[in-house]
């Protein structure tokens, strides 16, 4: 008998389990060490007007070996996309969130003396997290020692009277992580405390 049969495939995805939508996400992206409290406004503007995003990708490398027989591939080690994870942001009139992050890429080189900053002043910890459609977390992602290193052109153009800017930022980091046990297991260990028998027993 076949694993997959249409009628089982909407039994599952009607009987509450449903399937992710690319449109339910929320990015939080809070400012690094080194920039100071007057730009913490264009990094929640920066959370709020995140058009676009990715989940990021996991690679596994391998190298082909051969002993005797057929070559087989060996692993050798993990790549998480590091490299760069594009994000689209809209962008306030005044253009805070375009300042924000150019202020930051600015404490990791000097836009004066061109010198690279301390490495704990200029990384943050990017949080990716998928919702459901009543704004549950179903999964989190955080990207670790994440930084901007490239903002894209800003288009201007006389002919596009009806369109508004779009930022687009390159954040570089070196790996990441799930942590969606982590959080279903501080909610479950919250519940247990507020439904703790000893605890009413304290209140009544």
């Amino acid at each position: 008998m076949a694993n997959y049969s249409l009628e089982r495939f909407r039994t599952q995805v009607l009987s509450g389990e449903g399937l992710a939508r690319n449109n339910r996400f929320e990015i939080i992206i809070p400012p690094p060490k080194g920039l100071g409290a007057s730009e913490r406004y264009g990094a929640d503007l920066a959370s709020l007007y995140v058009e676009q995003a990715n989940i990021p990708l996991l690679n596994i490398f391998a190298k082909p070996f051969k002993i005797f027989g057929p070559t087989y591939q060996r692993p050798v080690t993990s790549e998480y996309g590091g490299e760069g994870i594009p994000i689209t942001f809209h962008v306030d009139r005044d253009m805070k969130i375009r300042r924000f992050f150019e202020d930051w890429m600015h404490i990791i080189v000097d836009k004066r003396q061109f010198t690279v900053g301390y490495q704990e002043n200029y990384i943050s910890t990017i949080t990716i997290r998928q919702l459901d459609e009543q704004n549950n977390m179903t999964n989190e992602i955080e990207l670790l020692e994440a930084f901007p290193r490239n903002i894209n052109l800003m288009d201007l153009n006389n002919t596009s009277s009806n369109q508004t800017h779009r930022l687009n930022v390159v954040f570089a980091y070196r790996y990441w992580v799930n942590t969606t046990s982590n959080i279903r297991a501080n909610e479950a260990r919250q519940s247990f405390a507020q439904n703790d028998p000893r605890r009413l027993d304290l209140q009544r």
